[in-house]
Protein backbone atom coordinates (compact mmCIF):
# COMPACT_ATOMS: atom_id res chain seq x y z
CA UNK A 1 0.00 0.00 0.00
CA UNK A 2 1.30 3.12 -1.20
CA UNK A 3 0.54 6.46 0.63
CA UNK A 4 0.14 9.40 -2.17
CA UNK A 5 -1.73 11.78 -0.50
CA UNK A 6 -2.43 11.76 3.32
CA UNK A 7 -5.92 13.24 4.40
CA UNK A 8 -7.56 12.08 0.79
CA UNK A 9 -8.99 8.88 1.12
CA UNK A 10 -11.37 6.82 -0.87
CA UNK A 11 -14.99 8.00 -1.44
CA UNK A 12 -18.25 5.86 -1.04
CA UNK A 13 -20.81 6.36 -2.26
CA UNK A 14 -24.34 7.61 -0.79
CA UNK A 15 -27.12 4.66 0.49
CA UNK A 16 -29.39 5.06 -3.11
CA UNK A 17 -26.38 3.52 -5.38
CA UNK A 18 -25.42 -0.23 -5.29
CA UNK A 19 -22.05 0.25 -5.45
CA UNK A 20 -19.49 0.17 -2.62
CA UNK A 21 -17.37 2.78 -4.01
CA UNK A 22 -17.96 5.11 -6.97
CA UNK A 23 -15.87 3.86 -10.25
CA UNK A 24 -15.33 8.09 -10.61
CA UNK A 25 -13.21 8.27 -7.66
CA UNK A 26 -11.37 5.07 -8.73
CA UNK A 27 -10.17 6.63 -11.64
CA UNK A 28 -9.25 10.30 -10.32
CA UNK A 29 -7.30 7.79 -7.83
CA UNK A 30 -5.75 6.24 -11.02
CA UNK A 31 -5.03 9.63 -12.10
CA UNK A 32 -2.84 10.97 -9.49
CA UNK A 33 -0.75 7.74 -8.98
CA UNK A 34 -0.06 7.23 -12.83
CA UNK A 35 1.17 11.77 -12.08
CA UNK A 36 3.63 10.03 -9.44
CA UNK A 37 4.95 7.42 -11.83
CA UNK A 38 8.55 6.88 -12.22
CA UNK A 39 9.71 7.09 -16.05
CA UNK A 40 13.52 7.12 -15.34
CA UNK A 41 12.51 3.21 -15.58
CA UNK A 42 9.87 1.58 -18.18
CA UNK A 43 8.13 -0.95 -17.55
CA UNK A 44 8.57 -4.29 -18.22
CA UNK A 45 6.35 -5.63 -21.30
CA UNK A 46 6.17 -8.61 -23.81
CA UNK A 47 8.43 -8.27 -27.03
CA UNK A 48 6.15 -5.77 -28.93
CA UNK A 49 4.25 -7.13 -32.29
CA UNK A 50 2.46 -5.71 -35.09
CA UNK A 51 -0.93 -5.42 -34.74
CA UNK A 52 -3.49 -5.13 -37.68
CA UNK A 53 -4.53 -1.88 -39.48
CA UNK A 54 -8.38 -1.10 -39.07
CA UNK A 55 -10.55 1.83 -39.27
CA UNK A 56 -11.11 3.10 -36.04
CA UNK A 57 -13.89 5.88 -34.42
CA UNK A 58 -12.36 9.36 -35.16
CA UNK A 59 -13.22 10.35 -31.40
CA UNK A 60 -10.60 11.83 -28.55
CA UNK A 61 -9.88 9.95 -25.38
CA UNK A 62 -11.81 11.22 -22.16
CA UNK A 63 -8.33 13.06 -20.69
CA UNK A 64 -8.22 14.62 -24.36
CA UNK A 65 -10.96 16.21 -24.45
CA UNK A 66 -10.56 18.52 -21.28
CA UNK A 67 -6.86 18.56 -21.72
CA UNK A 68 -4.10 18.92 -24.31
CA UNK A 69 -2.51 15.32 -23.46
CA UNK A 70 1.03 13.51 -24.32
CA UNK A 71 -0.50 10.25 -25.62
CA UNK A 72 2.73 8.68 -25.56
CA UNK A 73 3.97 10.14 -22.05
CA UNK A 74 0.08 8.65 -20.62
CA UNK A 75 0.68 4.97 -22.17
CA UNK A 76 3.96 5.30 -20.22
CA UNK A 77 2.71 6.14 -16.86
CA UNK A 78 0.29 3.36 -17.50
CA UNK A 79 1.73 0.19 -16.90
CA UNK A 80 4.28 1.74 -14.46
CA UNK A 81 1.15 1.76 -12.13
CA UNK A 82 -0.46 -1.72 -13.29
CA UNK A 83 3.24 -3.32 -12.68
CA UNK A 84 2.94 -2.99 -9.10
CA UNK A 85 -0.69 -4.78 -8.21
CA UNK A 86 0.53 -7.23 -10.81
CA UNK A 87 3.69 -8.48 -8.63
CA UNK A 88 1.61 -8.00 -5.74
CA UNK A 89 -0.52 -10.60 -6.99
CA UNK A 90 2.37 -13.44 -7.92
CA UNK A 91 3.98 -12.34 -4.81
CA UNK A 92 1.17 -12.61 -2.11
CA UNK A 93 -2.04 -13.47 -3.35
CA UNK A 94 -1.54 -16.52 -5.22
CA UNK A 95 0.97 -17.87 -2.67
CA UNK A 96 -1.95 -16.92 -0.02
CA UNK A 97 -4.54 -18.82 -1.38
CA UNK A 98 -2.74 -22.06 -2.26
CA UNK A 99 -1.49 -21.62 1.78
CA UNK A 100 -5.35 -21.24 3.19
CA UNK A 101 -5.98 -24.28 0.48
CA UNK A 102 -3.38 -26.74 2.30
CA UNK A 103 -2.63 -28.83 -1.00
CA UNK A 104 0.23 -30.05 1.07
CA UNK A 105 3.83 -31.03 -0.91
CA UNK A 106 2.55 -33.13 -2.75
CA UNK A 107 3.17 -32.15 -6.77
CA UNK A 108 0.82 -29.46 -7.92
CA UNK A 109 -0.65 -29.45 -10.99
CA UNK A 110 -0.44 -26.39 -13.12
CA UNK A 111 -2.51 -25.43 -16.21
CA UNK A 112 -0.86 -22.24 -18.56
CA UNK A 113 -3.47 -20.86 -20.75
CA UNK A 114 -4.55 -17.73 -22.54
CA UNK A 115 -8.31 -15.48 -23.41
CA UNK A 116 -9.40 -12.83 -25.41
CA UNK A 117 -10.38 -9.57 -23.29
CA UNK A 118 -12.51 -8.09 -26.70
CA UNK A 119 -13.62 -4.29 -26.71
CA UNK A 120 -15.24 -2.79 -29.82
CA UNK A 121 -12.82 -2.51 -32.75
CA UNK A 122 -13.71 0.62 -33.89
CA UNK A 123 -12.37 2.84 -30.40
CA UNK A 124 -8.82 3.38 -30.91
CA UNK A 125 -8.43 5.02 -27.56
CA UNK A 126 -7.90 1.86 -25.26
CA UNK A 127 -4.68 2.24 -24.13
CA UNK A 128 -2.46 -0.60 -24.99
CA UNK A 129 -4.64 -2.38 -27.02
CA UNK A 130 -4.28 -4.24 -30.08
CA UNK A 131 -5.94 -6.02 -33.13
CA UNK A 132 -5.68 -9.41 -34.77
CA UNK A 133 -7.15 -11.65 -37.30
CA UNK A 134 -9.20 -14.13 -36.61
CA UNK A 135 -9.20 -17.72 -38.03
CA UNK A 136 -13.01 -16.74 -39.81
CA UNK A 137 -11.37 -13.46 -41.37
CA UNK A 138 -12.58 -11.05 -38.95
CA UNK A 139 -10.93 -9.04 -37.01
CA UNK A 140 -10.80 -8.46 -32.91
CA UNK A 141 -9.65 -5.35 -30.56
CA UNK A 142 -8.68 -6.30 -27.15
CA UNK A 143 -6.11 -7.56 -24.53
CA UNK A 144 -4.77 -10.85 -24.03
CA UNK A 145 -5.13 -12.76 -20.61
CA UNK A 146 -2.20 -15.49 -19.87
CA UNK A 147 -2.77 -17.09 -16.36
CA UNK A 148 -1.27 -20.02 -14.39
CA UNK A 149 -3.63 -22.13 -13.33
CA UNK A 150 -3.16 -24.19 -10.48
CA UNK A 151 -5.70 -26.98 -9.72
CA UNK A 152 -7.22 -28.01 -6.87
CA UNK A 153 -9.85 -30.48 -5.73
CA UNK A 154 -12.47 -29.65 -7.62
CA UNK A 155 -11.96 -26.33 -8.83
CA UNK A 156 -8.39 -24.25 -9.22
CA UNK A 157 -7.32 -21.51 -8.83
CA UNK A 158 -5.62 -18.37 -10.95
CA UNK A 159 -1.90 -18.13 -8.69
CA UNK A 160 -0.49 -15.62 -11.61
CA UNK A 161 -1.77 -13.36 -14.48
CA UNK A 162 -0.58 -11.33 -16.87
CA UNK A 163 -2.50 -8.75 -19.67
CA UNK A 164 -1.27 -7.65 -23.22
CA UNK A 165 -2.35 -6.26 -26.52
CA UNK A 166 -4.35 -8.89 -28.30
CA UNK A 167 -1.57 -9.78 -30.53
CA UNK A 168 1.17 -10.76 -28.41
CA UNK A 169 1.72 -14.65 -28.54
CA UNK A 170 0.90 -16.57 -25.56
CA UNK A 171 4.09 -18.14 -25.32
CA UNK A 172 5.72 -14.63 -25.09
CA UNK A 173 3.08 -13.60 -22.21
CA UNK A 174 3.19 -16.68 -20.43
CA UNK A 175 7.21 -17.64 -20.58
CA UNK A 176 7.79 -15.25 -17.23
CA UNK A 177 5.34 -16.87 -15.23
CA UNK A 178 6.91 -20.02 -16.29
CA UNK A 179 10.08 -19.07 -15.11
CA UNK A 180 9.06 -16.75 -12.09
CA UNK A 181 5.98 -17.67 -9.97
CA UNK A 182 6.57 -18.35 -6.71
CA UNK A 183 3.96 -20.76 -6.71
CA UNK A 184 6.17 -23.29 -8.82
CA UNK A 185 7.96 -26.03 -6.89
CA UNK A 186 10.52 -28.80 -8.08
CA UNK A 187 8.72 -31.80 -9.23
CA UNK A 188 5.14 -29.73 -10.08
CA UNK A 189 3.43 -30.94 -13.70
CA UNK A 190 2.48 -28.60 -15.91
CA UNK A 191 -0.16 -29.14 -18.65
CA UNK A 192 0.32 -27.11 -22.03
CA UNK A 193 -1.76 -26.73 -24.57
CA UNK A 194 -0.59 -27.28 -28.64
CA UNK A 195 -0.77 -23.25 -28.81
CA UNK A 196 1.80 -23.20 -26.88
CA UNK A 197 4.47 -25.40 -28.45
CA UNK A 198 7.92 -23.83 -27.25
CA UNK A 199 10.77 -26.68 -27.05
CA UNK A 200 13.31 -24.19 -25.46
CA UNK A 201 10.94 -22.96 -22.75
CA UNK A 202 10.32 -26.27 -21.46
CA UNK A 203 13.64 -27.41 -21.97
CA UNK A 204 14.36 -24.74 -19.29
CA UNK A 205 11.23 -24.85 -17.16
CA UNK A 206 12.69 -28.87 -16.80
CA UNK A 207 16.10 -27.59 -16.30
CA UNK A 208 16.02 -24.73 -13.86
CA UNK A 209 12.18 -25.37 -12.38
CA UNK A 210 12.82 -29.26 -12.14
CA UNK A 211 9.25 -29.45 -13.14
CA UNK A 212 7.62 -31.82 -15.83
CA UNK A 213 5.37 -30.80 -18.46
CA UNK A 214 2.63 -32.86 -21.17
CA UNK A 215 1.01 -31.41 -23.84
CA UNK A 216 0.34 -32.70 -27.35
CA UNK A 217 1.98 -32.37 -30.65
CA UNK A 218 1.05 -30.44 -33.65
CA UNK A 219 -0.02 -33.49 -36.73
CA UNK A 220 2.80 -31.56 -39.08
CA UNK A 221 5.92 -32.35 -36.29
CA UNK A 222 8.86 -34.75 -36.88
CA UNK A 223 8.24 -36.26 -33.12
CA UNK A 224 4.57 -36.55 -33.89
CA UNK A 225 5.50 -38.69 -36.57
CA UNK A 226 8.02 -40.58 -35.29
CA UNK A 227 5.69 -41.27 -32.40
CA UNK A 228 3.33 -43.34 -34.39
CA UNK A 229 5.88 -44.95 -36.75
CA UNK A 230 7.20 -46.36 -33.34
CA UNK A 231 3.90 -47.02 -31.86
CA UNK A 232 2.96 -48.82 -35.38
CA UNK A 233 6.25 -50.85 -35.18
CA UNK A 234 5.80 -52.44 -31.30
CA UNK A 235 1.96 -53.00 -31.69
CA UNK A 236 1.49 -52.81 -28.01
CA UNK A 237 -1.61 -50.60 -27.85
CA UNK A 238 -4.29 -50.94 -24.86
CA UNK A 239 -7.50 -49.27 -23.79
CA UNK A 240 -7.99 -45.97 -23.31
CA UNK A 241 -8.90 -45.13 -19.69
CA UNK A 242 -11.77 -43.23 -20.52
CA UNK A 243 -12.95 -43.76 -23.77
CA UNK A 244 -13.88 -47.30 -25.19
CA UNK A 245 -13.33 -46.35 -28.93
CA UNK A 246 -9.68 -45.00 -28.47
CA UNK A 247 -6.11 -47.16 -27.84
CA UNK A 248 -2.94 -46.18 -26.85
CA UNK A 249 0.06 -46.77 -26.19
CA UNK A 250 3.52 -45.36 -24.50
CA UNK A 251 6.70 -44.74 -27.04
CA UNK A 252 9.90 -43.69 -25.36
CA UNK A 253 12.89 -41.27 -26.72
CA UNK A 254 11.48 -39.04 -29.55
CA UNK A 255 13.25 -35.65 -28.14
CA UNK A 256 15.71 -36.42 -31.15
CA UNK A 257 13.08 -35.42 -33.45
CA UNK A 258 12.43 -31.91 -32.10
CA UNK A 259 15.75 -29.52 -32.70
CA UNK A 260 14.10 -27.17 -29.92
CA UNK A 261 13.86 -29.39 -27.16
CA UNK A 262 16.60 -30.09 -24.96
CA UNK A 263 15.15 -32.65 -22.48
CA UNK A 264 14.11 -36.23 -23.11
CA UNK A 265 10.80 -36.77 -23.72
CA UNK A 266 8.10 -39.57 -23.57
CA UNK A 267 5.36 -39.80 -26.11
CA UNK A 268 1.54 -41.47 -25.75
CA UNK A 269 0.17 -41.86 -28.64
CA UNK A 270 -3.76 -42.35 -29.34
CA UNK A 271 -5.71 -43.38 -32.03
CA UNK A 272 -9.20 -43.08 -33.27
CA UNK A 273 -11.86 -43.24 -35.63
CA UNK A 274 -12.57 -39.86 -37.58
CA UNK A 275 -15.86 -39.76 -38.13
CA UNK A 276 -16.02 -36.86 -40.37
CA UNK A 277 -13.35 -38.05 -42.76
CA UNK A 278 -13.97 -41.88 -42.19
CA UNK A 279 -10.53 -42.72 -41.50
CA UNK A 280 -7.98 -43.07 -38.32
CA UNK A 281 -6.55 -40.67 -37.03
CA UNK A 282 -4.58 -40.00 -34.10
CA UNK A 283 -3.29 -37.18 -31.25
CA UNK A 284 0.27 -37.67 -29.47
CA UNK A 285 1.07 -36.16 -26.43
CA UNK A 286 4.77 -36.21 -25.00
CA UNK A 287 6.21 -35.58 -21.70
CA UNK A 288 9.18 -34.89 -19.64
CA UNK A 289 8.42 -37.31 -16.80
CA UNK A 290 9.50 -40.57 -17.80
CA UNK A 291 8.38 -42.29 -14.93
CA UNK A 292 4.52 -41.85 -16.24
CA UNK A 293 2.69 -44.49 -18.25
CA UNK A 294 0.73 -43.91 -20.81
CA UNK A 295 -2.70 -44.12 -18.85
CA UNK A 296 -1.52 -41.41 -16.44
CA UNK A 297 -0.44 -39.16 -18.90
CA UNK A 298 -4.08 -39.52 -20.54
CA UNK A 299 -5.24 -38.58 -16.97
CA UNK A 300 -3.15 -35.79 -16.09
CA UNK A 301 -4.09 -34.05 -19.53
CA UNK A 302 -7.56 -34.88 -19.70
CA UNK A 303 -8.39 -32.60 -16.52
CA UNK A 304 -7.10 -29.10 -18.98
CA UNK A 305 -10.11 -28.94 -20.67
CA UNK A 306 -11.72 -27.44 -17.88
CA UNK A 307 -9.94 -24.53 -18.05
CA UNK A 308 -11.90 -23.91 -21.34
CA UNK A 309 -14.98 -23.57 -19.04
CA UNK A 310 -13.56 -22.10 -16.69
CA UNK A 311 -12.54 -18.58 -18.70
CA UNK A 312 -16.45 -18.89 -20.38
CA UNK A 313 -17.91 -18.56 -16.56
CA UNK A 314 -15.54 -15.65 -15.67
CA UNK A 315 -16.02 -13.75 -19.43
CA UNK A 316 -20.05 -14.54 -19.03
CA UNK A 317 -21.42 -16.43 -15.89
CA UNK A 318 -22.14 -13.07 -13.96
CA UNK A 319 -18.56 -11.78 -13.48
CA UNK A 320 -18.63 -10.11 -16.68
CA UNK A 321 -14.80 -9.70 -17.17
CA UNK A 322 -15.06 -8.69 -21.10
CA UNK A 323 -17.26 -5.79 -19.70
CA UNK A 324 -14.50 -2.42 -20.02
CA UNK A 325 -16.35 0.27 -19.79
CA UNK A 326 -12.41 2.32 -19.15
CA UNK A 327 -9.88 2.97 -21.91
CA UNK A 328 -7.50 4.10 -19.64
CA UNK A 329 -4.87 1.01 -19.38
CA UNK A 330 -4.28 0.91 -15.57
CA UNK A 331 -8.20 1.16 -15.25
CA UNK A 332 -8.73 -1.78 -17.01
CA UNK A 333 -5.83 -3.65 -15.73
CA UNK A 334 -7.28 -3.04 -11.84
CA UNK A 335 -10.84 -3.75 -13.05
CA UNK A 336 -9.64 -7.33 -14.59
CA UNK A 337 -7.76 -8.11 -11.28
CA UNK A 338 -10.30 -6.88 -9.25
CA UNK A 339 -12.55 -10.22 -11.51
CA UNK A 340 -9.86 -12.93 -11.40
CA UNK A 341 -9.67 -12.41 -7.39
CA UNK A 342 -12.96 -12.43 -7.10
CA UNK A 343 -13.39 -15.53 -9.36
CA UNK A 344 -11.04 -17.38 -7.57
CA UNK A 345 -11.98 -16.30 -4.37
CA UNK A 346 -15.37 -17.58 -4.82
CA UNK A 347 -13.47 -20.77 -6.20
CA UNK A 348 -11.26 -21.77 -3.18
CA UNK A 349 -14.74 -21.23 -1.22
CA UNK A 350 -16.41 -23.63 -3.21
CA UNK A 351 -13.56 -26.01 -2.43
CA UNK A 352 -14.18 -25.63 1.21
CA UNK A 353 -16.66 -28.07 3.10
CA UNK A 354 -18.90 -25.68 3.96
CA UNK A 355 -18.62 -24.14 0.16
CA UNK A 356 -19.54 -27.39 -1.31
CA UNK A 357 -23.11 -26.47 -2.60
CA UNK A 358 -21.43 -24.11 -4.59
CA UNK A 359 -19.19 -26.16 -6.41
CA UNK A 360 -21.01 -26.63 -9.65
CA UNK A 361 -22.67 -23.85 -9.68
CA UNK A 362 -22.12 -20.26 -11.28
CA UNK A 363 -22.23 -16.99 -9.73
CA UNK A 364 -25.89 -16.18 -11.70
CA UNK A 365 -27.22 -19.37 -10.31
CA UNK A 366 -26.20 -18.66 -6.92
CA UNK A 367 -27.46 -14.99 -7.30
CA UNK A 368 -30.75 -16.19 -8.32
CA UNK A 369 -30.90 -18.72 -6.00
CA UNK A 370 -30.06 -15.56 -3.29
CA UNK A 371 -33.25 -14.22 -4.72
CA UNK A 372 -35.56 -16.53 -4.25
CA UNK A 373 -37.99 -16.38 -1.27
CA UNK A 374 -36.86 -18.57 1.75
CA UNK A 375 -39.78 -20.17 2.85
CA UNK A 376 -40.33 -21.66 7.15
CA UNK A 377 -41.88 -24.92 7.60
CA UNK A 378 -43.86 -25.45 10.39
CA UNK A 379 -44.55 -28.29 12.54
CA UNK A 380 -48.01 -28.53 14.13
CA UNK A 381 -48.55 -30.64 17.25
CA UNK A 382 -51.80 -32.05 18.06
CA UNK A 383 -52.21 -34.73 21.17
CA UNK A 384 -49.86 -37.60 19.69
CA UNK A 385 -49.62 -36.34 15.88
CA UNK A 386 -48.03 -33.73 14.19
CA UNK A 387 -47.51 -32.64 10.99
CA UNK A 388 -45.56 -30.04 8.62
CA UNK A 389 -46.40 -27.13 6.91
CA UNK A 390 -45.05 -24.65 4.17
CA UNK A 391 -45.48 -21.52 5.87
CA UNK A 392 -48.03 -19.49 3.13
CA UNK A 393 -49.82 -22.62 2.75
CA UNK A 394 -50.43 -22.62 6.88
CA UNK A 395 -51.52 -19.20 7.09
CA UNK A 396 -54.18 -20.10 4.77
CA UNK A 397 -55.76 -23.00 6.30
CA UNK A 398 -55.94 -21.10 9.42
CA UNK A 399 -57.73 -18.08 7.57
CA UNK A 400 -60.27 -20.48 6.72
CA UNK A 401 -60.76 -21.85 10.40
CA UNK A 402 -64.35 -21.08 12.27
CA UNK A 403 -64.46 -17.60 14.25
CA UNK A 404 -64.31 -19.62 17.14
CA UNK A 405 -61.00 -21.73 16.58
CA UNK A 406 -59.37 -18.53 15.28
CA UNK A 407 -59.98 -16.38 18.38
CA UNK A 408 -58.50 -19.98 20.54
CA UNK A 409 -55.51 -20.16 18.59
CA UNK A 410 -55.52 -15.98 19.01
CA UNK A 411 -55.20 -16.77 22.64
CA UNK A 412 -52.71 -19.33 23.33
CA UNK A 413 -50.37 -17.40 20.39
CA UNK A 414 -50.87 -14.09 23.08
CA UNK A 415 -49.95 -16.16 25.90
CA UNK A 416 -47.04 -17.72 24.21
CA UNK A 417 -45.75 -15.10 22.95
CA UNK A 418 -45.84 -13.08 26.36
CA UNK A 419 -43.90 -16.35 27.92
CA UNK A 420 -41.32 -15.83 24.89
CA UNK A 421 -40.31 -12.49 26.09
CA UNK A 422 -40.19 -12.48 29.31
CA UNK A 423 -37.68 -15.99 29.04
CA UNK A 424 -35.75 -13.50 26.27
Amino acid sequence: MEVIDPAHGLSVRGPADDKLCSGDIVRKLLVQMEQHADLRQPARRPPPEPSVAVKVRERASRRAVKDAVDEAEAEARAPKVAEPWVGWYHQHVGVSMLQYARLGRERRRHLLATTHVAVPIETGTYEWSGVVKNEDGTRSRGYKLATLRTLLDSAGLLTQVALSAIQVHEMALGRPLLAEAPVVRAGDLLLEDRGCLAGATFSAWKHKRQGDVILPLKATMLATQEAMHLAAMADTWQAHPARAEQTMTLVRGVEHRWTECEVPLNACGIRFWKKKKKRPDHIVLVTTNLELNAPWSVRHYEERPEIEQDYEQMQSGGWQLKKLSATRYSAIVFYVRTVVLSYRLSHLFANTQAGARCADKTRQAIAVEQLRPQRTPIIVYAEGYFAIFETLRFVQMVLQFSPPVQEHLRAWLAEHLNQMQKRE
